[in-house]
């Protein structure tokens, strides 16, 4: 803090909002505000840029409606905000950290288009993988240190053999099943952080990171070259990580344990349109857990698993309000399925499908467009929510499927989106064509490349298995 006394903050309490605004703003217009930044901060944070330092591998169920999900631009950067499609327009305000992948295809061993293959094999890159191998998530995390994976889902059923996270030790038809209930798995991971952290020092510092981040507001206003403010941007999330670090308690390094349960996760019973209505809720109740945990140093790789392939035991009916009303958005819009044709079909509320595995067949009627939409939606919540924290410079989120187009099965068009940071190492803001969509036809990318890619923006270069090559992005 001496540093801070140098430059007239004698102490948190006796420095005033109007005081710290000017000094910051003064520094700012004097080009000085950086290096204060940089000595505040320290090299453990500028170590951490040029690279990812925490990665969400997000799983969706039954591919796309791809003609209601692909961009409307072609490849290349994405040129403003506008909605790209309705499949991914909930990412529109975020369109300058993502990258889209158009047609990537998804590499899963032998067997493809078959739900259950493709879900052992989406992340495994071989969903005959042995015993003593395991899937990419765990592969990246065995290399970073003893956190592991955080392994989360959402009515994900019990089948052990259709899970798409494998850890060593496991047959890949014997898994592991995810946490799906979001009380528990808050429960569980606030046992690692109790009784961390302390008053005084770290609680001094997190005074004068917070009377800080109070202030960088005031700097809006204030003329400085893009570059200037790109910088000044990367400084304010790191401060906000080092405010969560400080105190490594519950409550201080933004992690909830007042989170929704689910009793009904593994209910073989059909369940009300009140239960379903609780599929939301639940799924973003594990990406908070998710935030929070990468916020308070736990887990620096996770994976969510959201229901499932193919059927799944009524757990799931995509009804619930806020996909019902995405429904009945694509419907006014006149959203088709295909070039050509009509607009996608209204249906029956509540109507007798458990899973979206029917409704992929049906691109002409509406839910699954919604679906998909929905989805997307998700993604967007879970980047809002590691920008909050500050985490989202140099957190990766991959969301996919395991199969690509949904009435046709297989693995050739594959909706991927790769969203987040790596430290400033990765180019955002762009659309890439990985292949002509048609399944036996034209291949340019492919998940093993994509995934070995994700590994090595988080520092994971040797691989055990070479399939993990890289080139994508």
């Amino acid at each position: 803090m001496k540093l801070l006394n140098k430059f007239g903050f004698t102490s948190v309490r006796e420095s005033t909002r109007q005081s710290r605004r000017k000094f910051l703003r003064n520094l700012a217009q004097a080009g000085m505000l950086l290096p204060l930044a940089g000595s505040m901060l320290g090299q453990r944070v500028f170590a951490q840029s040029g690279s990812a330092q925490r990665v969400l591998f997000l799983y969706y169920p039954n591919g796309v409606v791809p003609y209601n999900w692909l961009p409307q631009q072609g490849p290349g950067s994405i040129s403003g905000s506008q909605e790209l499609s309705f499949g991914l327009g909930p990412l529109a305000p975020w369109h300058n950290r993502m990258i889209v992948l158009q047609n990537l295809t998804l590499d899963i061993g032998s067997g493809a288009g078959a739900h259950y293959n493709d879900m052992r094999g989406i992340l495994t890159g071989n969903n005959q993988i042995s015993r003593e191998s395991a899937s990419i998530d765990h592969l990246i995390a065995e290399q970073l240190g003893s956190e592991g994976v955080l392994s989360l889902g959402v009515r994900t059923g019990s089948r052990s053999d259709i899970m798409i996270s494998k850890p060593r030790g496991y047959a890949s038809e014997a898994r592991p099943i995810p946490n799906n209930d979001p009380a528990d798995a808050a429960q569980k991971l606030s046992v690692g952080i109790a009784g961390g952290g302390s008053a005084g020092s770290n609680g001094d510092k997190q005074a004068y990171y917070e009377a800080i981040l109070n202030d960088f507001d005031s700097l809006a206003d204030v003329t400085l070259e893009n570059a200037r403010r790109d910088k000044l941007t990367l400084h304010e999330n790191a401060l906000k990580r080092l405010r969560d670090l400080a105190g490594n308690q519950v409550g201080e390094c933004s992690f909830n344990t007042n989170v929704m349960s689910d009793p009904y996760y593994n209910s073989s019973s059909q369940l009300t349109p009140a239960e379903w209505q609780m599929f939301p809720h639940l799924a973003r109740a594990q990406v908070e857990n998710i935030v929070g945990a990468f916020s308070c140093g736990l887990h620096r790789v996770a994976t969510l698993q959201l229901s499932k392939g193919d059927e799944n035991g009524n757990l799931v009916n995509y009804s619930y309000d806020e996909c019902w009303q995405m429904a009945q958005d694509a419907i006014s819009q006149g959203i088709q399925h295909s070039n050509g044709s009509g607009p996608v079909g209204p249906i029956t509320r509540w109507y007798n499908e458990f899973a979206s595995h029917s409704a992929s067949h049906r691109p002409g009627d509406v839910p699954h467009t919604a679906q998909v939409r929905w989805y997307h939606a998700l993604l967007a919540y879970t980047l809002q929510q590691l920008d909050n924290r500050g985490l989202l410079d140099d957190t990766l989120v991959v969301m996919f499927s395991e199969v690509g187009d949904g009435s046709k099965h297989g693995g050739a068009a594959g909706a991927v989106t790769l969203a987040g940071g790596a430290g400033g190492a990765l180019q955002m803001g762009r659309i890439i064509n990985c292949g002509d969509g048609v399944n036996n036809g034209q291949r340019i990318y492919g998940s093993h490349q994509l995934f070995g890619d994700v590994a090595r923006y988080m520092g994971v270069n040797n691989l055990p298995e070479s399939h993990w090559s890289g080139g994508v992005v």
